[in-house]
């Protein structure tokens, strides 16, 4: 309950020498700075004297210093050297290169160069040449092909232009064919009129044919049912004139 009401009272600097309770949140504060690895390669006075100035007690401090583990007093890192210098090493120059040596890596040097030229003189040759050809070529192939469909197209209209003129003169002709079929199914229904009419005629006419024919057999049949006259009268007939 003390430490809840040191923590909740508002924290005032005591004045070094007076005598009270440990304040467990400048404590706690302190433990934390005194953890700080800038802070622990400091001297142990000037870290007690920087928490006496914030307001910590003699007490305060010491239970810092010993939560903290920095109770002892580091000692600055010094830099080990050897023990005695060492000579600096001099390189020895080694055995002059003969002559004979450096025309001979100048002459694989030249034939590495030729290679390496000639390789890509090849390669030039085989692969990038033939597509900046080929880049012309294609735009000539294109070209022309442009030209030939340009002049297909003109064709093309002229050849649909002429359908065009060719199909109005066969609608012409197929008008005109329609009239002269109506005009030769008006004739031919007249001409069945007329022969019809005709046959009618022709029936009266065998009927009066055949009625007068009847008759004439008729005579006849009835001129033979008559007697045959006498000799002396046909004689004299035939003397009379």
């Amino acid at each position: 309950m003390t430490s809840t009401e040191s923590d909740s009272s508002p924290q005032t600097a005591l004045v070094p020498g007076d005598e009270g309770p440990p304040r467990e949140a400048l404590i706690t504060t302190a433990v934390k700075f005194l953890q700080n690895p800038k802070v622990r390669q400091s001297p142990l006075a000037t870290r007690k004297a920087f928490l006496k100035k914030k307001g910590l007690t003699d007490v305060e401090v010491e239970l810092a210093l010993q939560r903290s583990g920095s109770t002892e007093e580091v000692l600055p890192l010094s830099p080990v050297g050897p023990p005695y210098p060492v000579p600096p090493a001099h390189l020895v120059p080694g055995p002059p290169i003969p002559r004979g040596y450096r025309w001979r890596d100048y002459g694989a040097l030249t034939v590495i160069m030729v290679g390496i030229a000639f390789g890509f003189h090849q390669l030039y040759k085989k692969y990038i040449l033939p597509l900046i050809m080929g880049s012309r070529e294609d735009k000539q192939h294109l070209q022309r092909m442009e030209n030939n469909i340009a002049a297909m197209s003109g064709t093309l209209t002229q050849t649909v232009a002429q359908l065009q003129q060719t199909l109005a003169q066969v609608q012409e002709l197929l008008v005109q064919q329609q009239q002269k079929i109506q005009e030769l199914s008006q004739e031919l229904s007249t001409a069945q009129a007329s022969s019809a009419s005709s046959r009618i005629l022709d029936g009266q006419t065998v009927g009066d044919l055949k009625a007068e024919i009847a008759s004439l057999k008729g005579l006849l049949l009835s001129s033979k049912q008559f007697p045959p006259l006498p000799l002396s009268q046909r004689s004299h007939h035939g003397r009379s004139p």
